[in-house]
């Protein structure tokens, strides 16, 4: 299956699975694009593939001999090496279960599209130039292009470079997937909570994060058409409410993510709460993960009181949203 011709972002981006990013989608599209081919294509070659480097990954990170269900890794798994290791195990767990849940796929897929910047050419005719409702309808079905129009390009493309390089789209992201699911009985307050989250002090930001401050007036906007593409697409999909994308949206904040060993809202309210969905599903990301990240996920035998709260969040199972209910 070739792929569908895009025009308006790098296609490296696209599948890219490390820092940095550096071009005008500000992270947007970094990485999930790449994730999503593999989990649609027609065999799993590709899957086979990416689990294979993870496990080279992994055994050049912490050492071979330390690759057993029980190992701690030592030292070395909480190196740079060994905790991106450890995530892309993890990617490679979400990634086969996009394979095999299709409602999943197709909601973190037309989630994400609300994020792009760039725009599938028509396979018939690669030439050819969007009318003008076509281009109006274009600019309405994404956040970033409904910015760019209303702050103008060079506010914008400001904005954009700071959004690279603290993480800003993941962030609203998982911002947005932890206010959905612990505050499901204040729903009128969700955005202005995810607002608050973004610009306050309560939750630890990425590095960076305070040069986006003077633009609140962007951020507060992006928060409001990210909310409106949330019920637009739960519409589409016959979902009861948005909540019901909570899954979903923490998928595309890890897939989007540059990188989430460094950013601390992914780790927690995205990664954290699906690995206590998939308990006893994915025991090898979930050790390696409880290795190079043992505040998040301490070792089983750690049973000082120090970790007992840790622990037992750590193993409540958090249901993937989705129109089924599974």
């Amino acid at each position: 299956m070739p792929p569908t011709e895009r025009t308006g972002h790098s296609r490296r981006c696209e599948r890219a699975e490390r820092p940095p990013c550096v071009c005008s989608c500000g992270g947007a599209e970094h990485g999930w694009q790449g994730a999503l081919a593999i989990a649609a294509a027609p065999s799993d070659e590709l899957l086979r593939r990416a689990e294979r480097k993870t496990e080279e990954d992994w055994a050049a990170a912490v050492g071979r001999g330390e690759n057993t269900a029980r190992g701690r890794g030592g030292p070395k798994a909480r190196t740079a090496a060994g905790q991106h290791a450890a995530v892309k195990t993890f990617v490679v767990e979400v990634i086969r279960r996009l394979r095999d849940d299709r409602e999943l796929y197709e909601a973190t897929e037309r989630l994400g599209q609300s994020f792009r910047i760039s725009r599938d050419k028509d396979p018939d005719d690669p030439r050819r130039r969007l009318t003008a409702e076509e281009h109006e309808r274009f600019i309405e079905s994404r956040v970033i292009l409904r910015l760019r129009r209303e702050f103008g390009d060079q506010r914008i493309d400001a904005f954009q470079k700071q959004a690279a390089q603290t993480h800003f789209w993941c962030e609203l992201l998982a911002q947005t997937a932890r206010v959905l699911h612990e505050c499901a009985e204040h729903y009128g307050q969700a955005k202005e909570m995810v607002l608050s989250a973004l610009t306050g002090q309560d939750e630890p930001h990425p590095d960076g994060w305070p040069a986006l401050l003077p633009e609140r007036e962007i951020m507060e906007r992006a928060v409001e058409l990210v909310w409106t593409h949330l019920q637009r697409i739960a519409a589409g999909l016959a979902l009861e409410d948005v909540f019901r994308l909570t899954g979903p949206i923490r998928v595309l904040a890890v897939l989007m993510c540059r990188e989430p060993r460094r950013h601390p809202a992914v780790l927690k309210h995205c990664i954290k709460p699906i690995i206590g969905y998939a308990a006893g599903l994915w025991e090898r990301a979930k050790t390696r993960l409880s290795q190079a990240f043992p505040s998040l996920w301490p070792p089983p035998d750690e049973t000082a009181p120090e970790h007992a709260d840790a622990t037992a969040e750590a193993e409540q199972p958090v249901p993937w949203p989705s129109s089924s209910g599974a």
